[in-house]
């Protein structure tokens, strides 16, 4: 594999720089639950059980739930969740409060010490979620200054309506640090993610296991791979080496 000179690497957040997403998504099933209880006096824990959940927004999660809710329903009939006020009013508060005990990947820190200060690569974070669920876990770490604000890219926040698949977050990141899109590498946990960097044309592409559950581990490996990983990783430890050989000249 030939690509330009490495100058990027783009993380993902939840599930890859985080253990936010088992967090983010024990808190919308929550929300959505409480929601189901009060509007129809029953759960749905099975229906949300069902819902896809991995790397989407909670506008996305919540549509899928919506769409659950209006199966068989006569047009007329038919419901139309308020996703801002779940959002604002009781995912928010709840997110807030759990988001600060989450833990980050094991050995991150020394990651980072290693792409920025041996292999002097630039590190940036591009993830769907808001800066609200990325900034208190930064400051809490002490990572502020390993990756400060501008080195922050919000899908939700920054291109309005275009969260990952949609490539746009990561074109947004590769123009404000400055360099061409294959110039880069992406870290992702899901497939939304890969395909995002896929059609951003990311030149390198890194699918990661290591936050997920243990019986997930093979379908997630397999699914990274069929959207475009060009390998999957379990040990964020062995990234910079996984870089090094993804990034060096063919023979």
């Amino acid at each position: 594999m030939t690509t330009p000179k490495l100058k990027e690497v783009f993380f993902d957040w939840d599930g890859t720089i985080a253990h936010t997403e088992a967090v983010s998504i024990e808190v919308t099933r929550r929300v959505l639950s409480n929601y189901a209880n009060e509007a129809f006096g029953k759960p749905m824990t099975e229906e949300i059980g069902m819902l896809d959940m991995r790397g989407k927004d909670f506008g996305q999660i919540a549509k899928q739930f919506q769409d659950v809710i209006n199966t068989g329903l006569p047009q007329d009939a038919k419901i139309t969740l308020d996703i801002e006020d779940l959002r604002i009013n009781k995912l928010r508060p709840e997110t807030k409060q759990a988001i600060v005990n989450a833990a980050l990947t094991p050995g991150i820190g020394e990651v980072l010490a290693t792409l920025q200060d041996d292999m002097q690569l630039g590190v940036a974070i591009v993830s769907n979620s808001p800066r609200m669920r990325i900034e208190p876990l930064l400051d809490k770490h002490g990572y502020r200054e390993r990756i400060p604000a501008p080195r922050l890219f919000s899908a939700f926040e920054d291109v309005a309506g275009k969260l990952k698949e949609d490539p746009a977050i990561y074109l947004l990141a590769a123009e404000k640090t400055g360099i061409a899109p294959a110039e880069a590498a992406a870290i992702e946990d899901s497939v939304t993610g890969m395909r995002a960097a896929v059609s951003a044309g990311i030149g390198i592409r890194v699918g990661f296991t290591g936050l997920a559950e243990r019986a997930e581990v093979a379908a997630l490996k397999q699914a990274l791979l069929d959207a475009g990983a060009h390998t999957v990783i379990d040990d964020m430890r062995d990234l910079p080496q996984t870089l090094k050989r993804l990034s060096a000249p063919a023979p």
